[in-house]
């Protein structure tokens, strides 16, 4: 699941031509997304990408449920700590507060799927 959620913060970073400020925050923001997702990835095994048909598996399930409720808090605390007096910083904020969508998004499908 993290993997999936890693894949669509890769896909949403847009390399169109030259980048504005908001953009480039745009950007930054979903990098950050990334990082987080790996941070998670790497803090528990059980976490890497699975290719079992079955994705409910106890623990597992359990676990990457918290840890897209961890990668939704850090991006939450990101988006607190981040003002929006620049145009960067306000491209930064939308990528984060997009992130945070897709997070909740794919938490409430995984969780929906249990």
């Amino acid at each position: 699941m993290l993997d999936t959620l890693y894949r669509r913060f890769t896909g949403c970073s847009g390399n169109d031509g030259p980048a504005g400020p908001r953009v480039q925050g745009r950007n930054a923001a979903l990098t950050s997304a990334r990082i987080f997702v790996l941070d998670e990835s790497a803090q528990d095994p059980i976490l890497t990408p699975r290719t079992e048909p079955n994705r409910n598996e106890g623990p597992s399930v359990k676990r990457t449920i918290l840890a897209l409720g961890r990668i939704q808090n850090r991006l939450e605390n990101e988006l607190d700590a981040t003002t929006g007096s620049t145009e960067r910083d306000a491209g930064y904020r939308a990528g984060i507060s997009e992130a945070i969508v897709q997070v909740m998004d794919i938490r409430q499908d995984f969780s929906s799927t249990r």
